[in-house]
């Protein structure tokens, strides 16, 4: 693809804002190198850092960031380095990427759980939301003597004040404006050369890492108890078509195709 063209979809998938830097290289590893022994060159970091519009002192400070957040560890190999995800940072990576890469809604079904108002509640360690300080959205099924506990049904939605409870208005916003930006940048491919290899695999990153800011900040349940505004179907669909159009290369692949540095 020409240059100007792929800056164009570049600038698109990051609002044409300079990502946070220590986030996306999460981001890339989890995308790139999640698997045990993968590992990616200094090489490679600086053509992906280049095609995004990264300053290098920007990569360097993130790089030593997540070095010593305990996420990576390098070697040097001369004059040149390997970064590979520390076991942790392997664990962490595959804990996220089920929710960032399913094609479907990681709930199905959510449970309304309502408690004695008069009984102070815990709220630490539930999974699910709190629309009011007795009354829990959940979509993990549970046996509560004390708490009248009902299955909701897709088909009668529940109220907005308690849909509007579910997601913070930031997501909300988020999961709209990004799938404004697939629809457009779908659109440019469309038109467009196909990408190098080089740029397919930075474009499934910046695609990944923008839904990844969405998706992760939602909570585990259905779509249907979200807000009416909620977009995060019609993403989890663009994003799943999108990375079946560029399937991920391997990472032997890339090296080949990096520009010397």
């Amino acid at each position: 693809m020409e240059t100007a063209s792929f800056h164009s979809i570049v600038k698109q998938l990051t609002a044409g804002q300079t990502p946070r830097v220590w986030s996306l290289l999460v981001t890339i590893f989890g995308e790139l190198a999640q698997e045990k022994g993968a590992r990616i060159s200094g090489v490679m970091l600086t053509n992906v850092r280049e095609l995004i519009g990264i300053k290098p002192e920007a990569m360097r400070v993130a790089l030593h960031r997540l070095r010593k957040d305990g996420w990576i560890e390098n070697e040097r190999n001369g004059r040149t380095s390997t970064y590979f995800l520390t076991d942790w940072g392997r664990a962490q990576s595959g804990e996220a990427s089920p929710r960032i890469y399913a094609p479907n809604p990681a709930a199905k079904q959510a449970w309304l759980v309502l408690t004695d108002p008069g009984q102070p509640q815990s709220h630490s360690g539930d999974s699910g939301v709190w629309v009011a300080s007795n009354l829990l959205l959940t979509a993990d099924e549970r046996t509560q003597s004390e708490a009248f506990i009902t299955k909701l049904n897709p088909d009668k939605p529940l109220p907005n004040w308690m849909r509007n409870k579910v997601c913070d208005n930031k997501t909300l916003e988020n999961s709209r404006a990004f799938a404004v930006t697939l629809e457009t940048v779908q659109a440019q491919l469309n038109s467009g050369p196909d990408l190098s290899i080089l740029e397919s695999a930075v474009f499934r990153v910046l695609v990944v890492h923008a839904w990844r800011r969405i998706v992760l900040k939602a909570p585990i349940l259905p779509d249907f108890v979200f807000p009416m505004d909620w977009r995060g179907p019609v993403c989890r669909l663009h994003v799943s078509e999108l990375l079946t159009q560029f399937p991920k290369h391997s990472l032997a692949e890339l090296e080949n195709a990096m520009r010397p540095v």
